[in-house]
């Protein structure tokens, strides 16, 4: 009796030494979150920046792994509920993590620690992508109002014109040779007096021949 209490025993401690290996090989492992700041050029990453890690056993093309931005200059929340960048699979506790932004190294490595969450902040530069600046352009400055108003004017003529100076009044013509007068002035009265008194004259004697043709 006492012998097959025994044995009973041993067996159930054997079982329970092989059911453990099968609980560990069972229980899912947790995954490593990332989260941080990211710069592109010098510059914060646009919307839609891919950034993605690699490394032994590391799942790439699942979950959040890679992750794309939707905010500018950041990957993944800090907030508890938010998303993250994802790292699981067959991975060996303290493993090298590689990151990568848009396909390209950032050089940023990290170890994997299952179902911790890090913040890593992260820099690459793109060949051949310009640096995106989020400075205003320079201001314009616009020329002064443009004024209507003449300048005053001014009389007097510029240096070196020629424009001639008002002419003198001009004097009467000298009188002419010999010391005869023009008609209308007092030299010709003498001669106006004369054709005068011959139409008087004239008159008269017309005058009378017609009084004595008419007796």
């Amino acid at each position: 009796m006492k012998m097959k209490m025994v044995a009973f025993i041993f067996l159930a401690v054997l079982l329970a030494l092989a059911a453990t290996p099968v609980y560990a090989q069972g229980t899912p492992v947790l995954p490593h979150a990332f989260y941080g700041t990211i710069e592109v050029n010098g510059s914060l990453a646009p919307v839609g920046t891919e950034v993605e890690v690699r490394g032994e056993g590391v799942q790439t093309g699942i979950g959040n792994n890679p992750i794309v931005t939707t905010f500018e200059g950041e990957y993944g929340s800090a907030e508890p509920l938010e998303p993250k960048l994802i790292v699981q699979g067959e991975i060996a506790e303290g493993a090298i993590l590689t990151f990568y932004v848009n396909g390209v190294s950032t050089g940023k490595t990290a170890e994997w620690h299952s179902g911790e969450v890090t913040e890593l902040n992260l820099t690459v530069t793109i060949e051949g992508s310009p640096p995106e600046t989020t400075e205003p352009p320079p201001e314009t400055v616009e020329p002064p109002p443009k004024t209507t108003e003449s300048p005053p004017e001014t009389t007097e003529p510029p240096p070196g014109s020629t424009e001639s100076t008002p002419e003198a009044p001009l004097l009467p013509p000298p009188p002419p040779p010999g010391g005869e007068s023009a008609p209308g002035e007092p030299g010709n009265w003498p001669v106006l007096w004369a054709v005068i008194g011959g139409v008087v004259v004239v008159g008269l004697i017309i005058f009378v021949v017609a009084r004595r043709k008419a007796y």
